[in-house]
């Protein structure tokens, strides 16, 4: 029940890309997917050495402008819940939400090794609505009516 309503509601979310869209990645131009998770993937246990992979990680990501101010103002002004998703090893996750945080994004951030765990996850998961990515392969991958390619230079949302 939501105020006084005792019908079912449901809350409609949208999802975006972390690489590509929120941040570029220096180093190394990533075209294919599910190229970063093995191009970043940690190989050592070593507490200290993972704590440098990361950092040496995180120095590599640089904030477009424009979208990371379209996934805060979709979050903070309209409160509309955002996903974001990332080709990042899911040991990242943790520090990507707290890289979106200190910038002002506070969001869920989900892992994904291929482009096929996403598309078959986007056929049960109707609560988002829209998927905003700067990949094309992407949109036809989850279909058009549920994915738009979006530029990353450039604002995405309502």
């Amino acid at each position: 029940m939501e105020k006084g309503d005792i019908g079912v509601s449901t809350h409609s979310r949208i999802a975006c890309w972390f690489e590509g869209l929120i941040v570029n990645v220096e180093q190394e131009s990533v075209k294919q997917h599910g190229r970063l998770s093995r191009l970043f993937k940690k190989d050592d246990d070593d507490d200290v050495e993972a704590d440098d992979w990361v950092k040496r990680t995180m120095s590599l990501w640089r904030i477009n402008e424009m979208p990371l101010r379209s996934l805060i103002h979709l979050r903070n002004q309209l409160g509309i819940a955002v996903d974001v998703y990332t080709y990042y090893d899911d040991s990242m996750v943790e520090h990507i939400e707290s890289y979106l945080a200190r910038k002002g994004a506070d969001c869920q951030v989900y892992s994904y090794d291929k482009l096929e765990d996403l598309s078959d996850d986007m056929r049960y998961n109707r609560e988002i609505h829209t998927l905003f990515t700067p990949y094309e392969e992407d949109a036809k991958a989850i279909g058009w009516h549920r994915a738009t390619v979006v530029n990353p230079d450039g604002k995405f949302g309502y």
